[in-house]
């Protein structure tokens, strides 16, 4: 029995100490490479090479391919910079069009108001004179117009 109480303490022991163990190992001082990780991810071995075991002819054209990336990059840089900034613009006219339509449609509106509104007016005076006619007519002399 107290063979069983010293490897079962003992193994507690262990098992509080490797957490505290662990925090204090240094860290790791080289980043992962994402290359490497990938192509370990799909099962291939990816060793890089210190760049003095290097053919220089072959450093020479990674450097090559390397730097025409880079400018690639640049030149797309700048083709997206000139589309946000050509976006941005039309952007800028689309809203100063809805602008000048939304105003033209309240003038509209408003010329509309006042036309219906005029229409209404007249369509009351026409039914009174009418009115005053049909009156005139069956007798009733008030209400006929002065000749």
């Amino acid at each position: 029995m107290p063979t069983k109480t010293l490897i079962l303490c003992s193994a507690l022991v262990l098992g509080l100490a490797a957490p505290a163990v662990a925090q204090n190992a240094a860290p790791e001082a080289k980043t992962p490479d994402p290359v490497a990780q990938a192509l370990r991810e799909r099962g291939e071995a990816y060793r890089h090479a210190p760049d003095e075991k290097q053919d220089p002819q072959e450093q020479r054209t990674t450097n090559a391919l390397n730097a025409e990336i880079l400018d690639q990059n640049d030149l797309a840089e700048m083709r997206d910079r000139a589309n946000q900034a050509e976006y941005a613009k039309a952007q800028a006219e689309y809203q100063a069009e809805l602008a000048r339509v939304e105003a033209e449609r309240q003038r509209i509106d408003a010329e509309n108001a006042e036309n219906q509104a005029r229409y209404q007016a007249e369509q009351e005076r026409y039914a009174r004179v009418r009115a005053d006619w049909e009156a005139c007519n069956k007798g009733d002399r008030s209400r006929c117009t002065p000749q």
